[in-house]
């Protein structure tokens, strides 16, 4: 009864989950299994299968989200910041209808964002998991939705990198950078008129990273560029450096098993 008592309650009840904690953990090595279990029963996966899950992946999370939106009215948390789905992590929700429906150019900026960015930025939010594990106590609805939304980002990432096998060159970029800067220019618009924290463009909030504050509180259009920047740059720019060191490692082993066969053929 306690834990369900914890699933659906309102904020400052319980005592938070928290960052680095034990419970943090366990919703970590909780993410770490159902990743496991995916990546193994997607071995074999197509780019067809791989079609028809970001298919469904876009309407699961969407309904998951439209729970965590009802939440937030059903206990008066209105203001835009509570509610309105544009964090940075939460433009997977919109990649994954332009990947899975989109068509043209459309298609690609959903694909540039899963491909480039969602495994640095999900996996980021699983180790420093600075919203609602900061706010709702550990067997929260919004704690475990958080911490498998971020898992789901992995995966997907994992999938069209190595699966699907997205090459991460510029015309990709150009696609990913495309679909971040409209949603950025709305968040920044929407900070200005109401005051809030979209993309934590305005303010580090919960951010434990004492430069970024330092930053904030010396310059906050500084901070507001910085941290732009960092989306803009550093995930993609992160995950196709190692996207291609383990395609050339890959293709290292493969010519030198092919040499191999070669010397024991002659």
């Amino acid at each position: 009864m306690y834990l369900l008592n914890q699933f659906w309650s309102p904020r400052k009840l319980y005592e938070p989950c928290g960052m680095f904690t034990n419970g943090h953990i366990q919703l970590l090595l909780l993410s770490m299994f159902i990743l496991s279990i995916l990546l193994f029963k997607s071995k074999k996966i197509t780019d067809n299968q791989i079609i028809k899950v970001t298919k469904g992946f876009a309407v699961f999370i969407t309904v998951l989200e439209g729970i965590k939106i009802y939440f937030n009215f059903h206990y008066g948390y209105t203001w835009i910041n509570a509610w309105f789905p544009m964090s940075y992590c939460s433009l997977f929700i919109y990649a994954l209808w332009l990947s899975g429906y989109g068509k043209g150019k459309y298609k690609k900026m959903g694909e540039g964002f899963i491909a480039g960015v969602a495994i640095v930025a999900g996996g980021t939010y699983l180790l420093i998991p600075s919203t609602a594990l900061t706010m709702y106590p550990m067997w929260h609805y919004l704690c475990m939705y958080s911490m498998l939304f971020h898992t789901l980002m992995v995966y997907m990432g994992i999938l069209y990198i190595w699966k699907k096998e997205i090459n991460l060159n510029m015309s990709i970029y150009k696609m990913y950078s495309t679909f971040f800067l409209l949603f950025a220019t709305i968040a920044i618009t929407l900070n200005s008129a109401f005051e809030s924290n979209l993309m934590f463009l305005r303010e580090p909030s919960s951010i434990p990273v004492p430069l970024l504050h330092t930053l904030y509180n010396n310059s906050k259009w500084g901070y507001t560029l910085l941290v732009f920047s960092v989306y803009l740059f550093i995930p993609y720019c992160a995950t196709a450096y190692v996207s291609r060191a383990i395609r050339r490692e890959k293709l290292n082993k493969q010519l030198e098993y092919d040499e191999e066969v070669v010397s024991v053929l002659n």
